[in-house]
């Protein structure tokens, strides 16, 4: 599994407000040892908060979560997400997604990309989407846009669906539970982020999305490591091929590494706060050494996986 669809999966939970945990998992039994989940226990001296890794799509055999994730949960005054898909309208998203996304009036995906390219991503969307309907569309977004948007059709295609995914869960439950929901960050600063990479990041990304779909063994190794709690497993999957190519090092930086340090410094708030918080970010952020986990133990707090 590449960085481009590990990260990938920010931008499709963002544009499908209009996608990861064991497809094959199952309610733990009694007598199974317990495992450790992507979930962490973070202490200063006066707070306390808990980080659980999310995957932005999943399949809805998946619930019920682990205890420990639930018991977390339950202790927090505070549900935190990298943004509250809930609180976004559809027309927000669609106008954020055209100042962002889509070519001026006049230019084309077709005019910005080779014709083996555009002929090949005719070929893979005319497979994804027999109806036809994203073909009249796609020529009037941007490449990260168009990447985004087969990834997701890859994910719906294995089963896996955004209103499965654990942010989505959270959310509603928090306004089920009428617990007071924080963003880390906001739709419009992530969009930023896809729309100021290079043209060169953005080719790279949509001939991956194009050369590489989604399979099932990627999606069960992912959620192996996820619902294991197998951190090294995980890093092994987010940077495979990373130092092979210099189009993932810049990807990496710019939608991972830069914003876990903006991340950091506000759970860092929380830990200074008198409230108990419950913070549910992407599982890209949390491994590696410019990882939030890792950031937070530099610093000195107490960390215990749970």
């Amino acid at each position: 599994m590449t960085i481009f669809k590990v990260i990938g999966k920010t931008a499709v939970i963002l544009i499908l407000c209009f996608v990861l945990i064991t497809s094959c998992s199952s309610p733990v039994d009694d007598n199974e040892e317990q495992t450790l989940s992507f979930l962490w226990e973070v202490s200063s001296d006066t707070n306390t908060v808990y980080i659980l890794g999310s995957v932005h799509v999943a399949r809805a055999d998946i619930y019920p979560l682990a205890e420990a994730i639930e018991n977390a949960y339950a202790l927090a005054e505070y549900l935190v997400v990298e943004v509250d898909i809930n609180a976004i309208s559809e027309l927000e998203m669609a106008a954020l997604l055209m100042e962002k996304g889509m070519y001026p009036t006049g230019e084309s995906l077709q005019d910005n990309i080779t014709e083996n390219l555009y002929s090949r991503l005719y070929d893979r969307v005319s497979e994804l989407d027999p109806t036809g309907l994203m073909l009249s569309s796609i020529n009037l977004f941007e490449p990260w846009v168009v990447a985004t948007l087969i990834s997701d059709l890859d994910y719906m295609a294995l089963g896996y669906e955004v209103e499965y995914g654990i942010e989505t869960y959270f959310l509603n439950k928090a306004e089920a539970d009428r617990k007071d929901i924080l963003e880390l960050e906001s739709a419009e600063f992530q969009l930023d982020i896809f729309d100021s990479m290079s043209y060169e990041i953005q080719i790279a990304w949509l001939e991956d999305a194009v050369d590489n779909p989604v399979t099932e063994n990627e999606m069960e190794a992912l959620f192996e490591a996820w619902s294991t709690g197998d951190v090294e497993m995980m890093e092994r999957i987010v940077f495979e091929d990373i130092e092979e190519d210099e189009n993932y090092r810049e990807l990496l930086s710019m939608v991972n590494d830069e914003r876990n340090f903006l991340m950091v410094d506000k759970i860092e708030k929380y830990l200074e706060a008198d409230k108990t918080y419950f913070v549910v970010v992407g599982t890209a952020h949390l491994v590696g050494e410019n990882g939030i986990i890792n950031l937070l133990d530099s610093k000195g707090y107490t960390i215990e996986q749970q």
